[in-house]
């Protein structure tokens, strides 16, 4: 097997999912941002806030 062929296949196997890992961590910070920010404007008070992640994580548990 020759240098190129060792450098594709540690491409495939390593550096793409490597991407995929980073891009999917960047979308979810972003989705985050969004949602503080959108909390922000509506003025939700602290227990508003902790019922809404609460209802969050049991719609997510839900589902899976």
């Amino acid at each position: 097997m020759d240098d190129y062929q060792l450098a594709v296949l540690f491409s495939f196997f390593v550096l793409i999912p490597l991407l995929g890992w980073k891009v999917a961590g960047i979308v979810k910070k972003l989705k985050n941002m969004y949602r503080r920010g959108k909390e922000e404007k509506l003025g939700l008070s602290i227990k508003q806030k902790e019922f809404i992640e609460f209802l969050e994580k049991a719609s997510s548990q839900s589902k899976e």
